[in-house]
């Protein structure tokens, strides 16, 4: 079965040969580089012989043409990427920031990585266009001082978010218009330890469904995912996207209770990333067979519950690639 055929049968819930799956990690550096990155990307595509191509931008990109320092030199030892130079750290900042110009600058070069990425794969299996949901990257432009001005001046706070939607639309609509099948639309925010319901139900939930309205019409494998621990998942179950992503196994809802939620989305994860990184393997077992019985295999694309980090482990993702193949006679 082509990857192409195998991704949709599993998003329309049918039988598919084997269950489909991907992974994804950082190319510290590398992705710096539009070419450099679509290289790396396509080589670990025909490495571990994925069903979908997650782009994998650094995890700054959104920010990079803001006034904003970026520190990227713990990335390779397994650290995360910092802002040095906060954009926004008065209230007053939120309503100057720029509606950018996606041809240009990081968003260019991500732009351009991923038409590298989509002329190279030729249609062989989808690719999936990394974006940062508005209100996450209002947090990387401001660091704590996105909530301190939610609280003193929410409508500074809300016009800088419709600026940041603006161009997060645009970015988007270009990667689908370009012949992504769709978006992986990440939130950072959608979690209890940063803000309650009500915030996220008036900061983050508005401009995320005006991103995913703008490519609905014209894209076929849209991933939500909500990052962190005690996620507001009934908040974004609903919304409209083919897929739902979180740290499935190390936060709730567990996978027997999405499954009896009977909702019409599929279930992308699975796999604990802590357990690849450090090489777990009869955990990884685990982790693989009790998502496909508890899901039936329906409905089910295998994949971390957030990006492995660099250095990665290359023994657990072939244990996970041989994994996968075996599912083929089950």
């Amino acid at each position: 079965m082509r990857k192409i055929e195998r991704v949709k049968k599993a998003l329309r819930g049918e039988a598919v040969d084997r269950i489909p799956y991907s992974i994804w990690t950082h190319f510290p550096i590398v992705d710096l580089d539009a070419a450099g990155l679509a290289k790396s990307t396509m080589a670990f595509y025909r490495e571990y012989d994925l069903d979908f191509v997650k782009s994998m931008p650094n995890g700054m990109f959104s920010i990079e043409d803001y006034d904003c320092g970026c520190d990227f030199s713990e990335v390779p030892k397994g650290g995360v990427a910092k802002a040095t130079k906060l954009a926004v750290t008065r209230p007053s900042d939120w309503e100057k920031l720029s509606d950018l110009d996606i041809e240009s600058g990081a968003l260019g070069r991500e732009l351009k990585s991923l038409n590298l990425i989509l002329d190279e794969i030729h249609g062989e299996a989808p690719v999936i266009a990394t974006v940062f949901s508005p209100l996450t990257t209002a947090l990387k432009l401001s660091g704590p001082n996105l909530m301190a001005h939610i609280l003193t001046d929410p409508e500074k706070v809300k016009a800088g978010l419709e600026i940041l939607t603006s161009t997060t639309r645009r970015f988007a609509e270009k990667a689908i218009e370009m012949g992504c099948a769709g978006i992986f639309l990440a939130s950072q925010m959608a979690q209890r330890g940063k803000m309650s319901e009500a915030e996220y139900r008036e900061f983050g939930l508005p401009y995320d469904l005006r991103v995913l309205e703008a490519v609905k019409a014209k894209s076929w494998f849209n991933i939500m995912h909500i990052h962190g621990d005690d996620i507001l998942f009934d908040l974004l179950k609903d919304y409209p996207v083919q897929g739902l992503s979180w740290h499935v196994w190390e936060t709730a809802p567990t996978v027997e209770d999405f499954v009896a939620a009977d909702t019409d989305k599929c279930l992308v994860g699975g796999l604990r990333r802590f357990k690849i990184t450090e090489g777990e393997l009869p955990e990884i077992a685990k982790d693989i067979s009790e998502t496909i019985r508890q899901t039936g295999g329906r409905r089910l694309f295998l994949a971390p519950g957030c990006e492995i980090r660099a250095p990665y482990n290359a023994a657990a993702f072939e244990f996970i690639k041989r994994a996968v193949s075996e599912t083929a006679s089950n």
